[in-house]
């Protein structure tokens, strides 16, 4: 930024004696360097600027500290939401109008008291018009100025009707894996596994098992963390869950919430203003940036006392007079191609905030930030929302505390195999209850499982053994299982030791004598079966491949009908 010098050195002169009558500098003669440096000295003059910011209206105090509380500058179109505008005067029309007798705003009043100058310049993002302090007027203004702002929020009543989501998101996440790992979410066709996967795992009918709503947005926002998280890979036309899951399973629930809220917080690829229902986003010419827009939202969800029930329509009005740019940080009302979803009129300039900041601040308010357990939502009959209040987890990932982790209390089982586990810090041991037992109910704070004779026999037929089963559940109970559970599940494997049906393949030779050669040479003995007649016999499913091999290299040549 300019110095202060160079400020005032492009002032006209008649603006130049205006600021020297009320700073009190000493006359400098006609010479404008001479009255631009008299000016200059008599401004850093602590006494001088006592003086002239106790003449400041109130506007113009909080607008010079919204400035210094920013490091000096920021965006004239930040700004000008807020206290309105500066007019564009030329050096005439400021001669004939002399607008410092009456500022029409607080930046005008800013402006021709010297406290405030204009430049094109780069703040983040933005480029544009900056309204700053130079270097040496910042640094002697005195220190009140750069005070932290009051947050003035006051509580309102418990809503009668509120929602409020908890671990609900990773619960169903979980879910998702679950399904994966069963095969159930196919891939039609060729194509990308990115696009095609969330329509598959629509089309699943998920019962009574999700934990949260299963609306399209919600949907899509699993799928985006899925995906951005490297949870699920594609395989032979399926999705299965990669080895990160096992990973992402295994973490306590704080950083594993954690880990959902930066994913969300980071996406570029899912934007919540084309989410809009009300809104209709057209593709031509502009674009925004969701992450800019969730960042400076969320640094004013920031300052909300936790666990206090606060008003919607207040935080949407803080919100845009702190930050009314927040979602067209660039300050640009007139360049985006937004229209009214039902009218289909254009929605620009300010008069338009509530229809689009607004509503987007709405949206992530009783969406995303209510899925991934950080906000309780009220609601009134029309299922407005009208109340907010931020969760323990929420307050503590919007202001970086640490997360608390608790040890997962033990899982109790009872004599009928029935198992109820605590949901907080569990989340990997239900997963591996999926593929043992079945599922019965999930409240608020448990799920309840039960291993039954055709769930333990699907277990052994995926490979898991009883002594498996029997060490996982002492595991997870701290060794509570009832002699009576333990009997049952004995039981159950002696039956399902009786009978077995295994995949095989049959051989089958010419003549009684070709079977008898085959089952005389050593190489070949060990990947035969039983024999079923003088010419078949069985061909276990493995061997089926080598047994192929070592045939054509004694010169026989099986024909195949597999």
């Amino acid at each position: 930024m300019k110095d202060l010098y160079r400020c005032l050195d492009g002032y006209i002169p008649e603006l130049l004696q205006a600021l020297t009558a009320l700073w009190g500098a000493a006359p400098a003669g006609e010479e404008s360097q001479a009255l631009v440096a008299a000016l200059a000295e008599a401004m850093l003059e602590p006494q001088n600027i006592e003086r002239v910011l106790a003449t400041l209206s109130p506007e113009a105090r909080e607008a010079l500290q919204d400035v210094v509380r920013a490091g000096g500058a920021l965006p004239g179109q930040r700004l000008a939401l807020r206290y309105g505008g500066v007019r564009r005067l030329g050096p005439a029309r400021l001669a004939r109008e002399q607008p410092w007798r009456q500022p029409q705003n607080a930046l005008e009043e800013l402006l021709y008291k010297g406290l405030l100058f204009r430049a094109y310049d780069t703040i983040g993002d933005y480029y544009g018009e900056v309204l700053f302090l130079p270097p040496q007027l910042l640094q002697r203004l005195p220190a009140w100025l750069a005070e932290p702002p009051t947050w003035d929020f006051q509580p309102v009543p418990a809503p009668e009707r509120a929602r409020q989501d908890g671990p609900a998101l990773a619960e169903d996440l979980c879910l998702i894996l679950v399904r994966c790992r069963q095969g159930q979410v196919r891939l039609a066709g060729p194509g990308d596994p990115a696009k095609m996967a969330w329509p598959a795992l629509m089309e699943l009918d998920w019962g009574p098992r999700l934990a949260g709503k299963g609306s399209g947005a919600r949907m899509s926002l699993l799928w985006r963390l899925l995906w951005r998280l490297g949870l699920v890979q594609h395989v032979r036309g399926s999705l299965q869950p990669s080895p990160k899951a096992r990973e992402w399973l295994r973490l306590p629930d704080g950083p594993r919430h954690k880990g959902l809220f930066l994913a969300w917080r980071q996406d570029e690829g899912w934007d919540e203003l084309r989410l809009l229902p009300s809104v209709r986003c057209e593709e031509i010419g502009w674009k925004n940036d969701p992450v800019a827009a969730r960042r400076a939202f969320l640094e004013v969800l920031a300052h909300c006392p936790g666990e206090t029930w606060l008003s919607v329509d207040a935080l949407l009005q803080l919100l845009r007079r702190r930050r009314p740019d927040f979602l067209r940080s660039e300050g640009d009302f007139a360049g985006w191609y937004i229209r009214d979803a039902q009218t289909g009129a254009f929605l620009r300039g300010l008069e338009a905030w509530e229809q689009v900041e607004g509503a987007w601040a709405r949206y992530v308010l009783s969406g995303p930030l209510r899925w991934l357990g950080m906000v309780a939502i009220g609601y009134e009959a029309d299922e407005r929302p009208t109340a907010f209040r931020l969760t323990a987890l929420g307050t503590a990932l919007l202001q970086d505390r640490p997360l608390k982790s608790f040890p997962a209390e033990p899982a109790q089982i009872d004599e009928d195999l029935t198992i109820t586990i605590p949901l907080a810090n569990t989340l990997y041991e239900r997963y591996q209850l999926e593929r043992l037992a079945e599922w019965r109910e999930t409240t608020a704070s448990q799920a309840v499982y039960q291993l039954t004779a055709a769930s333990v026999w699907r277990s052994q037929a995926a490979g898991i053994k009883l002594e498996q089963i029997l060490g996982f559940l002492r595991r997870i109970s701290r060794d509570r299982v009832p002699p009576s559970a333990a009997q049952t599940l004995q039981a159950w494997g002696e039956w399902f030791r009786r009978v077995a049906l295994r995949r095989a393949t049959l051989l089958q030779t010419a003549d009684e004598k070709t079977l008898d050669q085959l089952l005389a040479r050593p190489e070949l003995r060990e990947l035969l079966g039983a024999r079923l007649s003088p010419t078949l016999c069985l061909i276990a499913e493995e061997h089926v491949e080598a047994l192929a091999e070592r045939l054509q290299a004694l010169g026989i040549w099986p024909q195949l009908s597999l």
